[in-house]
């Protein structure tokens, strides 16, 4: 009897061991502050990124996108500095001293006003930006780290326009207009066509338009459904000022909390890097005509801008490129900010030549894949 008493326990303990091994380790749940509604461009983005980066990692990981909570846009590069979230939306024209060389690349956006290839613009950007981070400027990886951050990727917004109370049907219309505006470069751009620049984080937009703060907001169409301005707007102007907003560091991860993963889980989150940079980016150029059709249904003037009207967009672009430099290297103190104000225009030059084409959102991830985020070495990026 004793000795069945001793096999039955052996057995017992086997069977508790072999189960034990056989269950999945406990996930890793990460929470991820993005600032923006659930059914927003970026927040459907969000949910794209949990889904890869969970189904990637085996379920070792576990991303929580959180919608307008937890952090706001404004908190959330020192939120994620300090922990309160653990993936972070950083809007780096936000806290321009702590990411001036990463400012820099977004204040070139309106590069894409002089660019041949029309659509592609967001594409070619998001690349660009990404590419030139990570493989052409330390400086930028350090203001990162310095702010206890890993970078792993960039989306970009579709091509900036003018959302507004009154008509702007001709540049002339910008002169006496308080108009919100995105970082110096397009503070200096109303500055210079007589317009008064209101900066304006863009959850604070809706409110200052609705009581008359300001008379007009530089936005991508799509904000018109992502903060439903149709309620506040009469007219909308596309592509002026042109460019886009590009000072986004989508999913950069706590130093502390990148450096607690395994390499496994690491790659995880650059393979949902490439994914979120592909959704955002394709979900902003999707819903403009989107939004558009929108605005017309309710009622809303859309003006399509004229030679007449680009023309001077296009020369002030020219000539704002020479002022950016001085402005960079006399505020900010970016010493190499000729040096990279001559090579991005070269990379994004060949990043248009590597989206041109693309007609998915899948199209667009496998490219950022292939030429960039799978080059980055999860054993010892950010480490």
């Amino acid at each position: 009897m004793r000795e069945s008493n001793t096999m039955i326990r052996h057995a017992t303990a086997a069977l508790l061991l072999s189960a034990a091994f056989s269950l999945p380790a406990t996930a890793k749940n990460l929470n991820y502050a993005h600032g923006y509604p659930a059914e927003s461009a970026v927040g459907k983005a969000a949910v794209t990124y949990a889904d890869r980066v969970e189904e990637k990692s085996g379920a070792a990981l576990k991303v929580k996108p959180f919608a307008m909570s937890l952090l706001s846009l404004s908190e959330t590069g020192p939120g994620l500095r300090d922990g309160i979230a653990d993936v972070g939306y950083v809007l780096t024209p936000y806290y321009s001293a702590e990411y001036a060389t990463s400012l820099l690349l977004h204040e070139m956006n309106l590069l894409v006003n002089l660019g041949q290839d029309k659509g592609i613009e967001s594409f070619a950007y998001a690349g660009a930006i990404a590419d030139y981070t990570l493989n052409g400027c330390p400086e930028c990886q350090a203001e990162f780290t310095a702010q206890n951050q890993v970078y792993t990727g960039t989306g970009v917004t579709s091509l900036y326009g003018l959302q507004c109370k009154s008509p702007v049907a001709k540049i002339e219309d910008l002169a006496g207009k308080r108009v919100r505006t995105a970082g110096a470069g397009f503070v200096r751009f109303a500055e210079h066509f007589k317009a008064v620049a209101v900066p304006l984080p863009i959850n604070e937009v809706y409110e200052a338009l609705s009581q008359g703060v300001i008379d007009c907001a530089m936005l991508s169409a799509p904000e018109l459904i992502n903060y439903n301005m149709f309620d506040v707007v009469t007219d909308v102007t596309l592509n002026v000022p042109g460019g886009l907003f590009a000072g986004v560091a989508g999913t950069n991860v706590n130093r502390t909390v990148w450096q607690g993963l395994s390499t496994e889980e690491r790659a995880a989150l650059i393979w949902g890097g490439s994914h979120m940079a592909a959704a955002m980016t394709w979900n902003f150029v999707e819903q403009e005509a989107e939004a558009i059709r929108m605005a017309q249904e309710k009622g809303i003037r859309v003006h399509t801008p004229d030679e007449a009207m680009l023309a001077p967009v296009r020369a002030f672009v020219e000539n704002d490129l020479k002022t950016m430099v001085d402005v960079f290297k006399s505020t900010y103190r970016v010493d190499r900010t000729a040096e990279i104000a001559a090579e991005f225009p070269v990379v994004l030059e060949r990043w248009r030549g590597l989206v041109a084409g693309v007609t998915s959102y899948e199209d667009l991830q496998k490219i950022y894949w292939d030429e960039l985020y799978s080059k980055i070495d999860p054993a010892t990026y950010g480490m």
